[in-house]
């Protein structure tokens, strides 16, 4: 079995698992983690009582620009920082060797062996998150000093699926792919965290701190939910 609703599947199996784990991940499908030991032909019957919940969730992730095909996705001609308005036209040139990228004003050229896709596409997705950090950090620091929320340090990761998070020591850790973006999201979700230093949670009182600097959160929120069809498929 290497599909399930139109999934791709990938069974794992994780000897600290205690318990059988189905979730759907972004650029690879179906993913279900298994204990040591647990027969395979025993996935079935568990995926068709979880049918229902793939289905919907499946649809939803789909809705807001999630790839879950699992395919590699081909290398980009242009690459496109919506946040900071700029655009890269990206050349190849195959040659032995590790893979290396040199950017020159709106040109990237990417130099290595071209057949190993991911070795590219990863070095590409590296260059996105340098280019997010540069971005970002001094925006952090202007909003900061400008709301008075101090904060520890930034991390730029390229995660998955959250867009941000904060700490409890404050530091706070956002997504490379903000960088596709419109900047009205990134300053917002910049916004979101640099309050969780101030409550670090999603009470009333978080709220009413948001709204406080950002009348408009609820819809900035909704957004930002959706902000994955912004983001193109070579990312993952």
């Amino acid at each position: 079995m290497t599909e399930y609703c139109g999934l791709p599947l990938t069974i794992k199996t994780n000897p600290r698992a205690k318990r059988v784990l189905v979730k759907l991940v972004p650029g690879t499908g179906l993913v279900v983690v298994v204990p040591k030991g647990f027969r395979h032909r025993d996935v079935p019957p568990i995926l068709d009582e979880k049918r229902g919940w793939i289905e919907r969730t499946s649809a939803t992730m789909e809705a807001r620009g999630t790839d879950l095909s699992g395919r590699m996705p081909d290398l980009p001609d242009t690459i496109e920082f919506r946040a900071s308005e700029r655009v890269y036209q990206v050349n190849y040139l195959d040659r032995p060797g590790r893979i290396t990228l040199t950017e020159n004003g709106p040109r990237l050229m990417v130099r290595g062996p071209l057949e190993d896709k991911a070795a590219v596409l990863d070095a590409l997705r590296k260059f996105t998150a340098r280019k997010a950090r540069e971005f970002i950090l001094p925006r952090l620091d202007e909003m900061s000093r400008r709301l008075s929320m101090p904060y520890e340090a930034l991390r730029v990761r390229r995660q998955k699926t959250r867009w941000g998070s904060c700490s409890g020591r404050g530091t706070l850790s956002v997504n490379a792919k903000l960088l596709f973006l419109p900047v009205e999201l990134v300053d917002h979700l910049l916004l979101h965290e640099l309050c969780h230093t101030e409550q670090l949670n999603h009470s009333a009182r978080y709220w009413n701190l948001v709204a406080k600097h950002e009348p408009n959160f609820a819809q900035l929120e909704d957004d930002l939910k959706r902000g994955n069809q912004h983001v193109p498929g070579w990312f993952g």
